[in-house]
Formats: C-alpha cells, sequence, structure tokens
C-alpha cells in the first residue's frame, strides 16, 4: 500500500481553478520531484498534502486513512513539511528550533525531554551540523539554514518528508549536499516529496517525477519516461535539450 495517495485531489481559490484532478501516489523510499512554471500551483499542492488548506473528504489518503479524519498531531507524526522559507520571529538556538518539532510528541505544556533533545543532537550530527547548536537561527548563512530546516524536519521522525522549493537561492556547494542527503534518506526507506524549478535536479534524484503544466493537466510517472525534450519543452514554452553523457550515470537538461 502506498504510503501516500491523492484521488482527483482539485483546489479552487477565489473561483479560479489551481489543482485539477490531481492522482500521485508515493511509496516508502521513493522520491517524487515536482517540477512546473511559477504560478501553477507547486506550493499549494504541498499545502493540501499537509492538510494547511480546505480539503474535500476522500481525497487525500495517508497510510489508508482519510486525511481530513486525522488530527494535526497524527499528520506531524508521519508527515514533516518543509516551507520555502521559515519566518523567524524570535531569537532561538538552533538546537531550541529544531526541538520544537518535536512537539506532535509531547503533552501539552511539555518541554521537550532529555530523549528529544538526544535526538536531535544525532540529527544535526547526521547533517555535520552539529557546530551550529548554539548558533541562533537567525545568523545563520542561506545554505545552513535550510540544513537547520532539514535537521527540524528529520526530527519529527517522518515518514514522508515534503520540500517546498528547498534548493531555491542556494549555490551550487549546498544544492548538490541537500539532493544528496535526500538520496540517502530514500535509501533508508524515507519516502521524499520534493518541488523544484530546475529539471537538472530531477535528473539527478532519478526517481520519480510530476509535471504540473499551466492548463491544470499532471504528468507522473518514472524519470526515464516523464524527463523528455518533448514534455520539457511543452511544460517551460523554451528550446532545451536532455541529454547523456558518458562521464555521468543520469541525463542533463541545458537551454538551446
Amino acid at each position: 500500500m502506498a504510503l501516500l495517495t491523492t484521488n482527483n485531489l482539485s483546489f479552487t481559490y477565489q473561483k479560479q481553478i489551481v489543482l485539477k484532478n490531481i492522482n500521485l501516489s508515493i511509496n516508502a523510499g521513493s522520491i517524487l520531484t515536482i517540477l512546473g512554471p511559477n504560478g501553477v500551483g507547486k506550493s499549494t499542492l504541498l499545502s493540501c498534502l499537509v492538510a494547511q488548506l480546505p480539503l474535500a473528504k476522500q481525497t487525500i489518503y495517508l497510510d489508508g486513512q482519510d486525511l481530513t479524519s486525522l488530527k494535526h498531531s497524527a499528520i506531524t507524526k508521519k508527515i514533516a513539511f518543509m516551507p520555502q522559507k521559515y519566518q523567524i520571529t524570535n531569537s532561538l538556538t538552533v538546537m531550541d528550533f529544531i526541538t520544537t518539532a518535536r512537539v506532535a510528541y509531547l503533552k501539552f505544556y511539555q518541554i521537550p525531554t532529555k530523549k528529544d533533545e538526544a535526538l536531535a543532537a544525532q540529527v544535526l550530527k547526521k547533517l555535520n551540523i552539529y557546530s551550529l547548536r548554539n548558533c541562533f537561527v537567525n545568523t545563520l548563512s542561506g545554505g545552513q539554514m535550510q540544513l537547520v530546516a532539514l535537521a527540524k524536519a528529520l526530527v519529527q521522525e517522518p515518514k514522508l518528508l515534503i520540500l517546498d522549493e528547498p534548493l531555491a537561492a542556494l549555490d551550487f556547494g549546498y544544492q548538490q549536499l541537500i539532493l544528496k542527503k535526500l538520496k540517502d534518506l530514500a535509501s533508508q526507506g524515507m519516502a521524499i516529496m520534493i518541488t523544484t524549478h530546475t529539471p537538472n535536479h530531477a535528473l539527478f534524484l532519478n526517481d520519480q517525477v510530476g509535471l504540473l503544466y499551466p492548463d491544470h493537466q499532471f504528468l507522473i510517472g518514472n524519470c526515464a519516461e516523464i524527463m523528455t525534450t518533448a514534455n520539457l519543452e511543452q511544460l517551460y514554452h523554451c528550446q532545451l535539450k536532455v541529454f547523456t553523457t558518458p562521464e555521468l550515470d543520469y541525463p542533463l537538461c541545458e537551454f538551446l
């Protein structure tokens, strides 16, 4: 059984159709990359999948259960959502910031336990950012903040990690670092869903891909069948080419 599935998921905002009949599924250990131009509803789709927007019943299922029937705490124990940006309104250390992700496991007014703090430290070490634990989050660079945000999501111990454009505005090195971390997490059994504006990210991850078109068409399948020159030219309305090189075990996409 798929970890998460949608059944003709649609969403309308101010009488304008944003999403129409989206059908997708994601299994443990797989990565689904969503591509699409600006304004087609990629972020809206993710917000629906984490129940941040009003949903019709029987359109999203998590572990076989209707998402609308689940409490917020039950959802956050299975799905961690990493938004494009965090609005930091107060000065928290990295350790304090990421342990807030344990709220679903705590009783009302309970503070994080020693076990929660140990888990947070373990995650920071795995991401090689343990040295930042006492830094204030509002002093971090963009790349450091994205890694800390990823750590916060992982401290939830989710089955499914959903990331909204986590590589936007990051330099080349940080992009590669986070993409490799996502592949590692998938190899350990976690399901990953990510949005991006860069076709080469989907080609590097080389798993499932969904293309969201301005006319609300949603094309989904494995990377090889979806990431074709024809599909991407139709998606972005520009000339490009998907090609292979002997040096790499995955294709590349370039403008012409």
